[in-house]
């Protein structure tokens, strides 16, 4: 038996597509963050940092603190950790009073890909 020449280009399309298929969908996904979500600190962060799955797009990302009336704390620039392009991190300008924070976070991965977030941490001294 011989397999007709638009048999074989399809069956190798059809395999092709198959291996290539999850790194076409692969998403940046948040792995870590610190403050981890829902702590409890007993002192305010310096920064908040965040790790992904993959490479992150800085210039395309943003964290967004917000403090316990929903109001937006500034930070300072985003930054790419120099040795992991997997975690950015947000210094913080000033230390957070006692409160409920919430992180919102949105990155564009390398491959071009947009994921978001959230998640929240508390500031109560011992």
């Amino acid at each position: 038996m011989y397999l007709r020449l638009p048999h074989l280009l399809a069956s190798l399309l059809v395999i092709l597509f198959g291996l290539t298929s999850p790194l076409v969908l692969a998403h940046a996904h948040l792995k870590q963050q610190m403050p981890a979500a829902e702590s409890i600190l007993t002192t305010s962060p310096e920064e908040i940092s965040l790790k992904y799955s993959e490479g992150i797009e800085v210039k395309f990302s943003k964290i967004e603190l917000l403090d316990p009336n929903n109001k937006v704390i500034p930070t300072d620039n985003l930054l790419l950790d120099a040795t992991d392009n997997t975690r950015m991190i947000a210094p913080l300008k000033a230390s957070l009073p006692v409160g409920q924070y919430t992180v919102n976070w949105h990155v564009v991965s390398v491959d071009g890909h947009k994921t978001k977030g959230k998640f929240q941490f508390i500031v109560k001294p011992d």
